[in-house]
C-alpha cells in the first residue's frame, strides 16, 4: 500500500492548533472486535495488521512525543521508535526523527533493564512520577540517562493530565501521541483534553479474560465527525471527542 493511501492521517487525524498552550493530543490504540486491547493480566497482543501498523509508525513520525503508561513498559518493554522503510516515508519527510518517549509512572516502577534506556535508544525517556516515590530509585533511573519529572497527583495517585500537558508544552512539545494502556486511555478520555481519536479495530475476538480499553462508564466519551478507513484486514476509525 502506497503512502498516498495514508493521506487521511494528516487530512483528518493530525491538525495541531498552535493557539493553545498545550500539545495537540492524539489518542490511538488497537482493539479486538470485543473491545480488548491486551490479554490476560495485560499480556501483549499483536492485534494490528501490517497496514495499520504502518499507519501507527507514520503517526509516530509526525508527533513530537509518544506516551504510554508504566504498565505498558512492564508488559511490553517497547522502544517507542519509528520503524519505517525509506519507501514508506511520506514525501518530504527527510531523515527519521523519533518522538520523545514519555512514561506515566506515578510510583516510579520503571525497570532499569528497559529497552528505553539502552545505550542504543535514540532518545531516553522522560518519566513523569508523583510526589511520593523512591528517591534512590530515581537516582538509579536518572543515571541511565532518563529524565524524571514530578507532577501533582490526586488522592488515588493518578497524575494530573493538565499539569502533564502544561509541562510538555513548556518543553516545546507541540504534539503528543498517546498509545495506552487501559488506565492511560481512560485518564485522557476523562480529562477532555484529547483532540484526535484513532481506533484500529482488528477482526479477532480475545474473550472475556482480556483487558478492555475502558474499564468503566464513568465519564464515558462520545465522538463526532467520524470516518472509517480500511487498512488491510483492519478498519481505522478517526473521530473527534465531543466537547462538553
Amino acid at each position: 500500500m502506497s503512502t498516498a493511501n495514508y493521506r487521511f492521517l494528516f487530512d483528518r487525524a493530525f491538525a495541531p492548533d498552535t493557539n493553545v498552550a498545550r500539545p495537540h493530543v492524539t489518542l490511538t490504540y488497537a482493539q479486538s472486535l470485543d473491545g480488548k486491547i491486551a490479554g490476560i493480566g495485560g499480556r501483549q497482543l499483536i492485534l494490528s495488521g501490517p497496514e495499520s501498523m504502518k499507519a501507527t509508525h507514520i503517526l509516530r513520525l509526525k508527533h513530537d512525543a509518544i506516551l504510554v503508561g508504566i504498565g505498558t513498559v512492564l508488559n511490553d518493554d517497547p522502544r517507542l521508535t519509528v520503524r519505517l522503510n525509506d519507501d514508506d516515508l511520506p514525501p518530504g519527510s527527510g531523515p527519521i526523527q523519533h518522538p520523545q518517549p514519555i512514561i506515566l509512572d506515578s510510583t516510579l516502577r520503571f525497570p532499569l533493564s528497559a529497552k528505553l534506556v539502552l545505550p542504543s535508544s535514540p532518545k531516553k525517556p522522560w518519566i513523569f512520577t508523583g510526589p511520593v516515590h523512591d528517591r534512590q530509585r530515581r537516582k538509579e533511573i536518572e543515571a541511565l540517562g532518563a529524565k524524571v519529572i514530578v507532577l501533582s497527583a490526586d488522592s488515588q495517585g493518578h497524575l494530573s493530565i493538565p499539569d502533564l500537558l502544561s509541562n510538555l508544552h513548556q518543553q516545546s512539545i507541540r504534539s503528543l501521541m498517546v498509545e495506552g494502556g487501559a488506565s492511560v486511555i481512560s485518564s485522557f478520555l476523562k480529562s477532555g483534553l484529547v483532540d484526535s481519536f484513532l481506533l484500529t479495530i482488528a477482526p479477532v475476538f480475545v474473550g472475556e479474560d482480556g483487558v478492555s480499553a475502558v474499564q468503566d462508564a464513568e465519564g464515558a466519551a462520545k465522538f463526532e465527525d467520524i470516518s472509517y478507513y480500511p487498512l488491510g484486514r483492519d478498519v481505522m476509525m478517526v473521530a473527534r471527542p465531543q466537547m462538553g
